[in-house]
């Protein structure tokens, strides 16, 4: 099985949603998945997975609470997520 995360991806992914975890402006139900999410990033994560996460994003996005920069890293990523997962778009 092909790996859809390296190391670096890995890391960054996780890092994002620990960061949309953080955003007190942001609905607790976003904050909580993030924050699951944020902990199950790894090498080994399933392309369904993965659309959920780019599902998840592409709600924090459409939320007026999410600060621009942190947008634009969110819809990089789904557009990541999507080519990764050959998948619906997420973003």
């Amino acid at each position: 099985m092909e790996l859809l995360l390296n190391s670096k991806r890995t890391a960054d992914l996780a890092n994002l949603l620990d960061t949309v975890s953080a955003q007190v402006r942001l609905g607790s139900g976003y904050r909580n998945e993030a924050g699951y999410w944020a902990t199950q990033v790894g090498p080994d994560l399933k392309a369904d997975d993965m659309q959920r996460i780019g599902w998840l994003l592409e709600d924090v996005v459409s939320s007026a609470w999410l600060p621009e920069g942190m947008q634009q890293w969110a819809t990089a990523w789904g557009l990541t997520i999507m080519e990764l997962t050959s998948g619906e778009k997420a973003l």
